[in-house]
């Protein structure tokens, strides 16, 4: 830890609340504990939201907001407010404050950044969630027409800015094994700059429910019926089509569950059609988008969460949790959910990402849960073991370690 109250400069594209995902959340979980802790933090992100502010507090943070939110709607808009708009905003805050740091999440916005800063003049940290344009070419891949040339346009530049910025931080940060594999696989120029610091879970926020049966009324499921829930992306590399799929099988064994479905998606559509053709029309439910409080919610109602993913996954914030509100969570092995799900017990990865790994995991999982006692035990294991390793309060104090490395000459390695 660094006894330094340090001013910090965060470099974002999409921050929560005004945008959801994973990365948004380690930002946000990350920035408001380094403010709690008495740094200065000024956070540089996409406007995503019509009429809000360009400067405002939030969460003990200063965020100076770039762009248009009209953007989001144009080809290649997001892309190119990250580019051009943020660099006069940046331009301006290192022209009127001082910082001891920059912290980067997402790359086109931190190449913006290193022409505004051609000449370093503060340590530079980047974080490495994920290779964009790696997932670019992935989904470029699945679709007929806006990805492909999508893919085209941006996927050579993606790679180009997300090199640069790796190859000019002093630090990189890295959430899982996976994705220092990822970087040794792609940039093994920069390995020697890798800092492994896991990301964490709000233990207060994302805690078991007092009263299951009551927050399963709450939000309309069946009190009696086996529930599995999912959140994600309606997107191919999720492989959701493997679970419904999977799905109706599981039913041949248990008739009566339930699998309820979170998020928005080009998918939605063509799984629906897929959960009737199947005869899953009062098993499956969609909910669509749900809020901070309501996902909470749903976790803790679920009897497991179900991660299907077929590609990525660096890390695996929905998992992490999941098992917080003392829900057993079971995972395909991709990407870093092996590192997040094997210490807790083995029984929760699939041995595959096909359909029938996925509908003989569940059904072990099902099996297991449905004596009570077991259930009971598991799911305090599940969170006794989040709380041991992944709060984000040690995730904060092996951040400032690093600030106050780099700050004390530590440099690169």
């Amino acid at each position: 830890m660094t006894d330094r109250k340090l001013r910090i400069l965060c470099i974002n594209q999409f921050f929560h609340p005004d945008s959801f995902g994973g990365v948004e959340r380690v930002a946000y979980e990350t920035t408001r504990r380094l403010a709690e802790r008495g740094h200065t933090v000024d956070l540089v992100g996409q406007r995503t939201k019509p009429d809000t502010p360009d400067v405002e507090q939030m969460y003990g943070i200063t965020v100076h907001r770039y762009g248009d939110a009209g953007s989001r709607r144009r080809f290649g808009g997001r892309t190119s407010d990250a580019l051009r708009s943020s660099r006069p905003v940046m331009a301006k805050l290192l022209a009127t404050k001082e910082f001891d740091l920059a912290l980067a999440h997402h790359h086109f916005p931190y190449y913006a950044y290193l022409g505004v800063a051609r000449r370093k003049i503060i340590p530079e940290v980047m974080t490495f969630h994920a290779s964009y344009w790696q997932e670019l070419h992935l989904e470029g891949a699945e679709r007929s027409i806006g990805k492909p040339l999508e893919s085209i346009f941006f996927g050579g530049f993606a790679k180009r800015t997300e090199k640069a910025g790796l190859g000019r931080a002093d630090r990189i940060i890295v959430l899982s094994d996976f994705s220092t594999e990822q970087l040794r696989s792609y940039y093994p120029s920069v390995v020697d700059k890798i800092e492994k610091i896991p990301g964490g879970v709000d233990l207060e926020r994302f805690r078991p429910a007092v009263d299951r049966a009551a927050v399963r009324k709450e939000l309309g499921l069946p009190v009696d019926r086996p529930v599995l829930f999912t959140a994600r992306r309606l997107v191919p590399r999720m492989g959701l089509e493997n679970l419904v799929g999977a799905f109706a099988e599981v039913r041949e064994t248990f008739p009566d569950a339930l699998l309820v479905m979170a998020g928005r998606g080009r998918l939605e559509d063509e799984l629906k059609q897929q959960a009737a053709s199947l005869g899953l029309g009062d098993h499956v439910r969609f909910v669509g988008f749900v809020d901070d409080d309501d996902l909470v919610k749903h976790y803790q109602a679920a009897d497991l969460f179900v991660l299907p993913s077929l590609a990525f996954e660096g890390f695996g914030m929905v998992t992490l949790e999941a098992l917080s509100c003392g829900t057993p969570a079971i995972g395909t092995p991709i990407g870093a959910t092996p590192e997040l799900l094997r210490p807790l017990a083995p029984q929760l990865l699939f041995a595959g990402a096909d359909a029938q790994a996925i509908r003989r995991g569940i059904r072990i999982m099902l099996e297991w849960l449905s004596d009570e006692e077991a259930g009971r035990t598991l799911r305090a294991r599940c969170r006794k073991y989040v709380e041991e390793s992944y709060g984000w309060d040690r995730a904060v104090d092996s951040m400032e370690a690093l600030f106050g490395e780099l700050l004390a000459g530590g440099g690169r390695r």
